[in-house]
């Protein structure tokens, strides 16, 4: 009896363990399964939404996820970066895994749309990213090819992509509206519906841009390429300059950048690979030919040192070699009708902005033509800027001041040794990058003080007030002992 039971208990217990492997498997299996359709019904704020089904597909597709309170908030705006990587995750074309953390989660999208050449703003604050906006991407990214934002829009809506907010028209489609998730999804399925693959021709500048930065171009565009700049100065506007000297200690990619609310107002560089333009305007080739090329301008100003002229409401300021047969040799845009603040009301940073700027131009200009560096020299500063404030505030320009001190003499009492020495003053002009053309150009030895290869040192002074509002000096010189 107690055999026949033992061997009931075995049977029972075998059909025990069966039973709870397989629930086991079905549980197991639940966990692969399930989720993918609760991704679909688990949002209660999309229930009565109208679209529901679109969100439910992006969700079934992992191209976004909804939040941790168990909302999808649909009518919740998208940034550029959001709408990005949800039109990226869809078309396959970065590599998540490549996604970085934090405030970096979204370079691989912006890398990739920006190698295509693609129509970004690099703004993302909140609520920033627009129907127009979108209509662009999307129309760009198909056709490899530039669209302006109603003739994008006008092609979704023939295309059948998109319906408008209130109407299939231009108008209709709503362009400044801001974009929701919702729209997004919907945007991002009727498109795949519509084609199966994005361009791959990558669409080449149009606007005259410095290192692919254009005027009107968010400045997160700006750190995106470039990184953070060497330093912000102020300018005499109210914009802020962003400094970069991207060739380390070379100086052969110096360049300046305005910002002024976000946006880039103003551009600054010598180097001519670094500049595009599709208008013929470039570096390096005569003043001559580059008018042959110029349509649609309005002269604004020129001299023996630039070229200005208006277009497009950016003013553009050519500065010219007159040593070599009026040679191109730098360019300043900057947006036009920006208000310029008086001298008078500078402050001290202002001052050693000037001074730092106008240093760098000098190093700036030796690079490009091979001539060697100049070192910042703290005493020949000292000695620069006192002879500014001189000149400022006892009503003179000259090197000689008026206790008929010559530059050299003013070196040696301020400590300098020197074995070669020279000194280039300058009134009047309206920042570093004026003064700097206008020395450059001169006949009576400041050009010649500027590439001379035999001066090792450089300290620049600036004052303001004065008959001329803004003095400035620059103080060279090469130490007696060459080894100091």
């Amino acid at each position: 009896m107690s055999e026949v039971i033992r061997r009931c208990h075995g049977a029972m217990s075998v059909r025990f363990k069966l039973w709870i492997a397989l629930i086991t498997l079905l549980l197991i299996l639940s966990f692969f399964f399930i989720p993918i359709l609760a991704k679909a019904s688990s949002h209660q704020d999309i229930e009565n939404h109208w679209a529901k089904s679109y969100i439910e597909w992006a969700l079934n597709e992992n191209l976004v996820r909804g939040y941790e309170d168990g909302t999808f908030q649909p009518d919740k705006s998208v940034s550029e970066a959001e709408f990005l990587a949800l039109f990226m995750r869809a078309y396959n074309v970065a590599n998540l895994s490549q996604e970085g953390f934090g405030n970096e989660w979204h370079k691989p999208y912006y890398t990739y749309a920006q190698t295509m050449g693609w129509p970004i703003i690099f703004n993302n604050e909140r609520g920033s990213f627009s129907r127009g906006q979108v209509a662009l991407l999307i129309a760009s990214s198909v056709n490899g090819k530039h669209f302006v934002q109603n003739t994008a829009i006008q092609w979704l809506l023939d295309q059948g992509i998109s319906k408008g907010r209130s109407s299939a028209t231009v108008k209709g489609f709503a362009a400044n509206d801001k974009v929701t998730r919702a729209e997004a999804l919907t945007f991002i399925y009727m498109l795949k519906r519509h084609t199966a693959s994005l361009s791959t021709t990558k669409i080449m500048e149009e606007k005259t841009s410095l290192h692919s930065i254009a005027i009107n171009d968010h400045v997160n565009k700006l750190l995106f390429i470039l990184g953070k700049p060497l330093r912000i100065d102020p300018s005499e506007y109210d914009f802020k300059w962003y400094v970069y000297n991207l060739g380390k200690e070379d100086y052969k990619k110096y360049a300046l950048f305005g910002v002024l609310d976000n946006k880039i107002v103003a551009l600054y560089a010598n180097t001519p690979s670094n500049w595009f333009s599709s208008d013929g305007i470039k570096l390096n080739q005569s003043l001559a030919d580059t008018k042959k090329k110029l349509i649609g301008e309005i002269l604004t100003k020129t001299d023996h040192t630039y070229y200005a002229f208006s277009k497009s409401g950016i003013r553009y300021t050519l500065f010219i070699d007159a040593h070599a047969n009026d040679l191109v040799i730098g360019m300043l845009q900057q947006v036009d009708g920006l208000k310029r603040h008086e001298f008078s009301t500078m402050q001290d940073e202002h001052r050693v902005a000037l001074e730092k700027q106008l240093f760098e131009l000098v190093n700036s200009e030796r690079a490009i033509r091979g001539i060697n560096l100049l070192q910042w020299d703290t005493t020949a500063n000292i000695a620069a800027k006192a002879h500014s404030a001189d000149m400022m505030k006892n009503n003179f320009f000259n090197h000689k001041n008026l206790k008929k001190q010559t530059p050299f003499d003013r070196f040696r009492a301020g400590g300098i040794t020197f074995r070669i020495a020279s000194e280039n003053i300058a009134a009047g002009f309206e920042n570093s990058i004026f003064t700097h053309y206008n020395l450059l150009n001169s006949t009576t030895g400041h050009r010649a003080t500027i590439l001379n290869d035999e001066l090792q040192r450089l300290g620049t002074g600036v004052a303001f007030g004065g008959r001329y509002k803004v003095y400035y000096t620059q103080d060279f010189y090469t130490p007696l002992d060459d080894t100091n």
